[in-house]
């Protein structure tokens, strides 16, 4: 039987026996019941270490394609801070974007 989940990496529903998004053309890693070993997207992981060790000076906004952004973090040292513990809560809560609109993976 069928049904809609969603996309592991850009979000978009897809039917859960389909080994590959159709948006974003990426491999689901689907459950073994399936066939596949299930595998977690390590993009947040990547943009929260680097946020936490380099944040203030926006580095995980010019990795991740946000150059204006970024160079406004580095001109003001994170927004004294501000800025980057939000962007921290943001990259947690799995909800932090790329200059493409892609949503990272959450950490946990």
């Amino acid at each position: 039987m069928n049904s809609i989940v969603f996309c592991r990496y850009c979000g978009e529903q897809i039917l859960n026996t389909a080994p590959n998004c159709q948006h974003c053309k990426s491999e689901q890693h689907l459950p073994s019941a399936y066939g596949g070993v299930p595998k977690k997207n390590a993009q947040g992981v990547f943009a929260f270490i680097y946020c936490l060790l380099l944040g203030v000076f926006g580095v995980h906004r010019f990795v991740y394609g946000k150059t204006g952004s970024g160079v406004l973090m580095l001109l003001t040292l994170g927004g004294i801070g501000i800025w980057w513990l939000a962007d921290l809560i943001t990259i947690i809560a799995g909800k932090f974007e790329d200059a493409d609109g892609n949503t990272l993976s959450p950490i946990f």
